[in-house]
């Protein structure tokens, strides 16, 4: 085993050195930083990560002690956990216990003791059962030299009083049932887990309670993780049940895996089933679904929580008890309308990453309604050609409008949402802050529904960013440290400092992307410096001046990033994402809804993607929204179909696939959130982005795609050296008078 004294001697520093490097202190040269860094590489040293957390001691670290079976449930608990207390500064260590083996549960809490951790949250093996004394009784480990810090027991509840989060199963339990009510069911099963479990014992009660007095009858068999095979084959000792109603989803996937393998069934199997909230649509079962990824961040949270107000000198008076609230049965088709006539809906909407999914669920919708929708797909140029000459003649139903052109288009081509649906207010509880100001409100009439809102974020390489060397190398040279820009003047620093051509010791070749391809695209890229400068495109004044000296300014970094990026610029966000993916660059600004192009199958950066907010975190907003046709024979299908993709769980499973979210709910899901984490930041930059083009006031109309050709061609030519920046804008600034006002 490689040790700090080996790695010493082979560098020729000091142990001291090595340490200092190796654990990120002290004050030490990138030269010797890199020195012992290759050493470590060349002799294979591997860190021991339970030594470090030992000499940690009780600086911020949290355990989770859980059953060693790989359900799904637990799964998306223990990986919730540990994002959000790692979010906090925590570090997390799992041990997991034996379901059919009680003393293992003693041995996981003997590995916790000599951690020092600061909170336990243990999914227990025996609470509840008659081994749970021989655990946690006085003299035991979880009783030896005191309690363990902040224990808090999750979804079943110990014999004794403790802390405890859970869900609420024994109305899970009488949902069911209600359930097998509804349908008129003579003959069911009903399986559980060990009833000694509180929430198993909590399902049956609520089952059998409701079930109680009604004519079904109800066969239980109670199992577990080892024995559910031998069970579950008890029930087709006798007639086949009509339906099946089951505590716990892995037990619900046996059940269908017999039935099918050895006995087949002419009809589908109608199984019924507690189950994690799954975010793509599954057709195998009828799901009460819980949300266990919150369940995983809600108990991170109370046992933080709790470690701070300890830490604080706070005394509790009582016992934590937090019951959730379950997702129920989801309707993955409310909204919907199916109508009598069954004319096919068409949809005209930008080529776009959202575009692609947006046709696949709406097969979902076809299958449900027996409504045929077509999704056209055009690119940015048509689709606003295609807009500049819709008449009565158009067959379009559905119109995806991007964000900006809101403003122009809504009055002209859309049909109020409130003269299609007088109550659709009632669905705006559930969109995420600020999306609707931007995505759905012209002059004070709903004409849209937000459906792809998106950001634009500043995505750096992490890896780089935290690297020792290149953190000292960047702190010699500019006595300054190495983070994620606040400015485009610090951002342009960094670009220089990751780009070959202009330092040497660059592990990349390019410091930054620049996405340039048409006036639209480039004036975009350049909104991104202005707005860092000044909130809105007209100044305190209430006047639009596009040649001002922070008009310049702005214009002038981008044209430095010139010297930092690859002579070809990107031409459309799709390009810039790739680019970005193959690991020559160090940053990017991309809108967030093409950012999952980030995590292709070619990407070079998975796991080394860092995110944060623009410099002058006055993001350029889109995206866009979905209004129906002022000239559609058919508003009321049209609206249906545009709540239907628009709400939540279609938005969260569009957004498991590379899209993006309106809904608030989207934003709790760890699923999502676990492959695309800049979801939470891009939320809350819809509250914080101004870049009003004119004043809310003025009530005028608004041409963006007029604008951005001339701001754009400004941007193209400085960019080119065609002319100066101050010409350019000079030049932009009188054309942009011919057309547009400039005083309010």
């Amino acid at each position: 085993m490689v040790t700090i004294k080996d790695i010493a001697r082979a560098a020729g520093v000091a142990q001291g050195t090595v340490s200092n490097v190796l654990n990120g202190k002290g004050n030490v040269s990138s030269e010797k930083i890199k020195r012992v860094m290759d050493t470590a590489h060349e002799l294979g040293y591997v860190p021991n990560g339970r030594a470090a957390l030992l000499r940690k001691g009780l600086s911020n670290s949290l355990a989770v002690i859980m059953p060693d079976s790989r359900a799904r449930q637990y799964e998306d608990f223990y990986f919730s956990f540990k994002s959000y207390a790692q979010s906090c500064g925590y570090t997390v260590t799992r041990h997991m216990a034996n379901e059919n083996t009680p003393a293992s549960e003693e041995e996981a809490l003997s590995e916790v003791r000599p951690l020092l951790v600061k909170g336990i949250a243990c999914i227990s093996s025996v609470a509840g059962t008659p081994y749970e004394e021989n655990i946690y009784k006085e003299g035991s480990i979880y009783k030896e030299e005191g309690d363990l810090p902040g224990m808090l027991f999750v979804e079943r509840r110990p014999g004794f009083q403790s802390d405890f989060i859970g869900f609420d199963y024994e109305e899970a339990g009488a949902g069911m049932a209600r359930e097998a009510i509804r349908r008129r069911y003579t003959n069911v099963c009903l399986l559980t887990g060990n009833l000694c479990y509180s929430n198993e014992a909590d399902f049956y009660r609520g089952f059998m309670e409701t079930m109680d007095g009604c004519s079904c009858q109800v066969t239980h068999i109670q199992t577990d993780s080892f024995r559910r095979y031998q069970n579950i084959m008890q029930i087709f000792n006798g007639p086949m049940p009509q339906a099946f109603f089951i505590s716990n989803y892995g037990f619900a996937e046996s059940v269908k895996d017999i039935c099918l393998t050895f006995y087949g069934t002419d009809k589908p199997l109608e199984i019924y089933t507690v189950s994690p909230v799954f975010t793509m649509p599954e057709n195998d079962f009828t799901k009460y679904e819980m949300n266990y990824r919150q369940l995983g961040k809600v108990a991170a949270e109370i046992l933080i929580r709790q470690a701070d107000e300890e830490e604080a000198g706070g005394k509790r008076e009582e016992w934590s008890r937090v019951m959730l609230e379950s997702s129920g049965f989801r309707d993955w088709y409310s909204n919907i309308i199916v109508p009598r006539d069954k004319k096919p809906l068409n949809v005209i909407t930008l080529d776009s990453p959202e575009a692609y999914i947006m046709r696949n669920f709406s097969r979902l919708y076809t299958k449900k309604t027996g409504t045929r929708v077509n999704i056209c797909i055009y690119s940015y140029d048509e689709i606003y050609e295609a807009f500049n000459t819709l008449n009565q003649s158009s067959n379009f139903d559905v119109l995806r409008l991007d964000v900006t052109w809101l403003s122009w288009f809504a009055e002209k081509l859309l049909m109020p949402l409130t003269d299609i649906d007088p109550a659709i207010d009632r669905s705006f509880g559930e969109f995420l802050d600020g999306t609707l100001k931007h995505y759905a409100r012209v002059h004070g009439r709903i004409y849209t529904l937000p459906s792809t809102p998106s950001v634009q974020i500043l995505y750096y390489r992490k890896d780089l960013f935290e690297s020792p060397i290149y953190k000292r190398m960047y702190f010699e040279q500019f006595r300054t440290e190495l983070a994620p820009p606040r400015t485009f003047q610090e951002f342009n620093r960094i670009a220089a400092f990751f780009t070959r051509s202009v330092n040497q010791a660059s592990p990349v070749d390019y410091g930054a992307t620049i996405t340039m391809g048409s006036t639209g695209v480039a004036g975009s890229e350049y909104l991104a410096r202005l707005f860092s400068h000044q909130e809105n495109l007209y100044d305190g004044s209430r006047e639009i001046h596009l040649d001002s000296d922070v008009s310049i300014r702005a214009l002038k970094e981008l044209i430095e990033v010139k010297a930092y990026t690859a002579r070809d610029y990107c031409s459309w966000w799709t390009n810039t994402a790739r680019s970005f993916a193959t690991g020559n660059y160090a940053m990017s600004i991309l809108y967030s809804n093409y950012a999952s192009d980030l995590l292709g199958h070619a990407s070079n950066i998975v796991g080394k993607i860092g995110y944060t907010m623009v410099p002058g975190a006055n993001p350029v907003i889109g995206g866009g929204s979905l209004g129906v046709s002022k000239y559609s024979e058919h508003p009321e299908d049209a609206l249906s179909f545009i709540k239907w993709m628009c709400s939540e769980p279609i938005s969260s499973a569009a957004s498991l696939l590379g899209s993006t979210s309106p809904c608030k709910k989207t934003y709790e899901n760890y699923e999502v959130l676990h492959n695309f984490p800049w979801m939470n930041l891009s939320k809350e930059c819809f509250t914080l982005t101004r870049g009003g083009r004119i004043p809310e006031q003025s009530g005028m109309a608004f041409d963006e795609r007029k604008f951005l050709s001339i701001l754009g061609m400004a941007v193209k030519n400085a960019y080119s050296s065609i002319s100066s920046p101050e010409v350019s804008l000079r030049n932009a600034q009188e054309q942009f008078e011919r057309y547009f006002k400039s005083r309010f």
